[in-house]
């Protein structure tokens, strides 16, 4: 992980996460939504300037923390852009190219690429105790290898001019794990050879359309449509001695989402109108030892209406206000529908060189058919996994208050938040018959208390330290209580010498407390170097990862009916180093590099959380 030179930001460049106050970042390209393995694909000479918007209002105001990179514009030319990442530790490899040409007002490009890796002897201990009617213990020590191949493809036309910005993109995304396999042996009552694999395959074609429409220098709107389809293949094979289950899953997903938004610029203020509506349709077959057939619709529309008003010269008040109705559809289940307030209100005070921030946010959580599901798989010979289709309504608070200053060489943040959830969904486990059937509740809530304080040190034009110190307390208040606290920090270097680039990292140890799964996990100091070197239309970069140290991450849960102590090892975690080199050949007339924001999620349900 690096951190930005503002503090508090940490970018994470291997995972292409950017977190800001607490949350992720919004990334934008010239207004239009990106990830991070975007950005790393611009040249620093194509943006014309970087936009941070720690108080998203208009077309932001969705969003916590908005970055926009703004580019410059070009109207002929074109270019032809190749990449390789080869990763040494564990194989992997990344290999993109792309093509672009513009003329005039309209930009015309092709991006595609593949990405692979082969992780094996991946270590693993795990200890877990079962509360029978005679409490059962089992031990395994086992290893896990695993392979995936990824292929994607996109077509992509823009049209950008004073008053329109027109993006249509085409995707194609070929997704494929032949196999992920671990093997071992299990000591309970007795002493076996156990091996379960597992294996899937997608194929995921998109559609999006995005525009903005500037009626003039006040008023603009903001659109989006994007279409996905997604067919997936998922196998389990699990044995162990005698005993042998094969489940086969294949299904069919098909999302649209649609949103817009309209922005009204006044003299101090902005007026804001948003809609949006996500609808997703999931049908799924289960076939093996389960034989079952789903069918979920779920839908959700919002409306917003956001205000934002400046008080004289040093106080700024936005209030967003909206509605939130949900509801879904799961064949031979009861229907489920909520309307749901939305509330965002938030102060800025200026102070000299800075500002203070609070801000109150109420919203409501919803769930896919990974948890909205009537399937029960049975994972091994002890343990098996169901859906819960009858889940309660659910809300959150979320409130926080935010500091950052630059005093002289110094920048200085400071953050504090409070997040409470009523009915939070987390896992759920009960005996039934001497076997562990693991579920879905949100009878409980949960309460996190974050405070992050951050420091940034301009030593020189070319030397820059910063770094943060962070202290988490979370509580879990259901069927089963859970208390973490948990002290950790980052410290970053960032040296630049002509076309040069040193930029060591260090991240503090830490013990997280997933609500979800209810898992304790132990993660150990990490410790990284990032080497880049640019030099016009060529880059070469090096990124080495803890190269002596092998670390190793604890877990725990702790419930009841069931408690699990495992020891992991992952050579993706450690003792690795990715070299990348990429290389840009320009014609004609110099032109911007587009973009290439393949959404590479793949939407799907129950067996993959296996």
């Amino acid at each position: 992980m690096q951190s930005s030179s503002i503090p508090g930001v940490d970018v994470d460049v291997q995972n292409g996460i950017v977190n800001a106050m607490g949350a992720h970042a919004a990334l934008y390209i010239n207004g239009q939504e990106c990830d991070a393995r975007d950005l790393l694909m611009l040249r620093p000479k194509d943006i014309e300037k970087i936009e941070y918007h720690d108080i998203p209002t208009g077309k932001y105001a969705k969003d916590r923390v908005a970055v926009n990179f703004v580019l410059k514009q070009y109207r002929y030319g074109g270019y032809v852009w190749a990449e390789a990442s080869q990763y040494t530790g564990y194989n992997k490899g990344i290999y993109d190219a792309s093509a672009s040409i513009s003329h005039g007002q309209d930009t015309y490009s092709l991006f595609t690429g593949l990405e692979y890796s082969q992780v094996r002897h991946d270590d693993e201990e795990t200890k877990e105790l079962f509360d029978f009617s005679t409490p059962l213990s089992r031990q395994k020590i086992s290893q896990a290898s695993s392979k995936l191949d990824e292929k994607y493809l996109q077509l992509r036309y823009q049209h950008q001019s004073p008053k329109n910005y027109i993006i249509t993109k085409i995707s194609l995304l070929d997704n494929n794990m032949p196999y992920k396999q671990t093997s071992g042996n299990v000591f309970s009552t007795t002493s076996n050879r156990f091996d379960s694999r597992i294996s899937q395959k997608g194929l995921s074609p998109k559609l999006d359309f995005n525009g903005e429409v500037k009626f003039d220098a006040r008023q603009s709107l903001d659109y989006g449509l994007h279409f996905t389809f997604d067919r997936n293949k998922y196998s389990h094979q699990y044995d162990e001695g005698t005993y042998s289950n094969s489940i086969d899953e294949s299904e069919n997903v098909y999302s649209f989402k649609a949103a817009c938004i309209y922005t009204l610029s006044l003299k101090n203020s902005t007026f804001t109108g948003e809609l949006f509506h996500y609808h997703n349709i999931w049908s799924s077959n289960y076939s093996g030892e389960s034989v079952l057939w789903q069918h979920l619709w779920k839908g959700e529309s919002l409306g917003f209406l956001s205000y934002n008003q400046q008080l004289g010269s040093k106080i700024n008040l936005q209030a967003r206000l909206g509605i939130d109705w949900l509801r879904y559809s799961l064949h031979g289940v009861t229907d489920f529908e909520q309307v749901t307030p939305r509330i965002n209100l938030s102060l800025q005070y200026q102070i000299p060189r800075g500002n203070l921030l609070y801000s109150f946010n109420y919203v409501n959580p919803n769930y896919g058919m990974d948890v909205i599901n009537r399937a029960r798989i049975d994972e091994d010979n002890y343990i098996s996994l169901e859906g819960n289709p009858d889940l309660k309504k659910g809300s959150d608070i979320i409130t926080y208050l935010y500091y950052s200053q630059q005093l002289s060489k110094f920048s200085v943040s400071a953050f504090s938040e409070y997040d409470f959830s009523h009915h939070y969904v987390t896992d759920n486990y009960t005996i039934e018959n001497e076997h562990l059937l693991q579920s879905f509740i949100n009878d409980g809530n949960t309460h996190q208390v974050s405070n992050i304080f951050g420091l940034s040190y301009g030593i020189t034009s070319r030397i820059n330290a910063s770094g943060d110190l962070r202290y988490m307390y979370s509580f879990l208040d259901g069927d089963e209580d859970l208390h973490n606290s948990n002290l950790s920090g980052n410290v970053n270097m960032q040296f630049y010498w002509k076309d040069l680039s040193i930029k060591p990292s260090l991240n503090l140890g830490q013990k997280t407390l997933d609500f979800r799964t209810m898992t304790l996990e132990k993660i150990p100091v990490n410790y990284s170097l990032n080497l880049s070197y640019a030099h016009k239309n060529l880059y070469l970069s090096a990124y080495i990862n803890s190269p002596f140290t092998d670390r190793h991450i604890k877990q725990r849960i702790s419930t009841r009916a069931y408690s699990l102590y495992r020891d992991l090892y992952s050579k993706t975690t450690s003792q690795y180093c990715c070299v990348s080199l990429s290389y840009t050949l320009d014609f004609g007339r110099k032109t911007k590099k587009i973009e290439t924001d393949i959404d590479r999620d793949n939407n799907s349900s129950l067996l993959q959380i296996l």
